[in-house]
């Protein structure tokens, strides 16, 4: 995804805050993240807003992926539903939703 050069990308979070308009520019032409450290340890990654909407819409993609991998096991297992079942099931649980506002607002009117 990313062609990373440790030598570049790697800075301390006081060399980041001095040179912050730079590394804005420096990753929006190199599409490398820069990693921010702070007592030698790195805490933080700062990335162009271009790679961070590439990194959520993969991620997006793949959870839809695994949603449908689930569904069609699912389905391969028989644990799916018809149209019709589905509708009377959310019909009945309409009809338990309805009866019980109807007998908290008779307890309420006592």
């Amino acid at each position: 995804m990313f062609d990373f050069k440790p030598t570049e990308d790697i800075i301390s979070m006081s060399e980041f805050r001095n040179t912050l308009a730079d590394c804005v520019a420096r990753t929006a032409e190199t599409h490398r993240p820069i990693i921010l450290t702070q007592n030698g340890r790195a805490t933080s990654v700062f990335l162009s807003a271009e790679e961070w909407e590439k990194i959520v819409e993969k991620l997006f993609d793949c959870k839809t992926y695994e949603g449908f991998l689930i569904s069609e096991g699912q389905s391969n297992r028989g644990e799916v539903k018809s149209h019709e079942q589905v509708k009377r099931m959310m019909h009945a649980r309409a009809k338990r939703r309805a009866s019980a506002k109807s007998t908290s607002r008779e307890r309420m009117a006592v």
